[in-house]
């Protein structure tokens, strides 16, 4: 088996890798630096190929993206049918749940302003704050990173309400579980929503001005799924009401943000470049050399894959 990684891992991944599989050839490459050549000559692509060349090829055995979300790829004619394609769902939810609480905190503890306090050295108390515990906590899209969150919030002894596309049984930690069309009745009642969504025809400006105004006047919202779900204008129109405590986003509909976009300047607001993820992380990259190596051994076995897509939904086949 020839496989081309474009993986963004470190050595001693490549080296893990490498060694689980003797017989194999690998080719790496930057995602930049692909050529039409290195597709062809591959098997298996380890990373996700960027959209210059064609990798609609039958001899193209599986692509094991190393990004959670999958949309970009399952648009007709872009793979062949036998391709079998697998995301990396599962990869980030440590590194982005300990990303989202710290957003929050952020937010409740006045950490931005004080950090702009420290810099004019200015010793003054901010008399207003929350609190996470014992809160309220709704998680809209309750997958891994979904999950992840509730298993931590718990430690706060917050009550959580999980959001999914489809019913399911309740999961240890999350106290109540609705699918989607029950969040109108589900929000008023939150003290956080966070979203977690993928990018899917469904989730795209679910939150919109109407959502908005259905959350407490104090609510905290945050979004680390996909900046697609907000609606950035109707988002900026509720925050110049004067409706909901803080907002937090470490993605956005436009990335990077304009220098100049108005949604920089508001105080309650708390912007991450889409940060939260990413393999600076070691848990993420520990992760994803694992779930390389044993889909690796499943297509070689002639298994069934973990985390492969429906290229009918866009979210992993069940």
């Amino acid at each position: 088996m020839n496989v081309l990684m474009l993986a963004p891992l470190r050595e001693e991944n490549f080296r893990k890798i490498e060694e689980a599989f003797p017989d194999f050839h690998f080719t790496y490459s930057k995602r930049i630096d692909v050529t039409q050549e290195m597709i062809d000559n591959n098997d298996i692509i380890v990373g996700n190929p960027p959209f210059f060349v064609d990798f609609n090829k039958s001899h193209l055995k599986a692509i094991l993206l190393n990004s959670a979300g999958s949309d970009e790829y399952v648009r007709k004619g872009l793979l062949h049918p036998q391709t079998i394609l697998v995301n990396a769902s599962g990869t980030y939810g440590k590194a982005i749940a300990e990303h989202t609480i710290g957003m929050i905190l952020a937010l409740n503890k006045n950490i931005k302003t004080y950090v702009k306090q420290m810099n004019e050295h200015l010793w003054q108390v901010v008399p207003t704050g929350k609190e996470i515990y014992q809160s309220c906590v709704v998680i809209v899209g309750l997958g891994d990173l979904g999950y992840e969150l509730a298993k931590r919030l718990k430690a706060f002894e917050c009550h959580i309400i999980g959001i999914k596309r489809t019913k399911s049984d309740l999961l240890p930690c999350v106290d109540e579980i609705y699918t989607t069309e029950y969040l109108d009745k589900v929000l008023p009642q939150a003290d956080f929503v966070i979203s977690t969504l993928p990018q899917t025809k469904e989730t795209i400006h679910l939150f919109n001005k109407e959502k908005f105004l259905k959350m407490k006047k104090d609510a905290v919202f945050v979004n680390v799924g996909r900046g697609s779900a907000v609606d950035t204008n109707d988002l900026m129109e509720v925050l110049d009401q004067g409706h909901l405590y803080g907002v937090a986003l470490d993605v956005l509909e436009q990335e990077p943000l304009s220098l100049y976009h108005h949604l920089w300047d508001y105080g309650n607001v708390i912007i991450t470049p889409h940060a939260s993820g990413g393999y600076v992380w070691e848990s993420t990259r520990q992760y994803y050399t694992d779930l390389v190596i044993r889909n690796i051994k499943h297509l070689l076995n002639n298994e069934e894959l973990e985390n492969e897509v429906d290229f009918e939904t866009g979210y992993r086949k069940k």
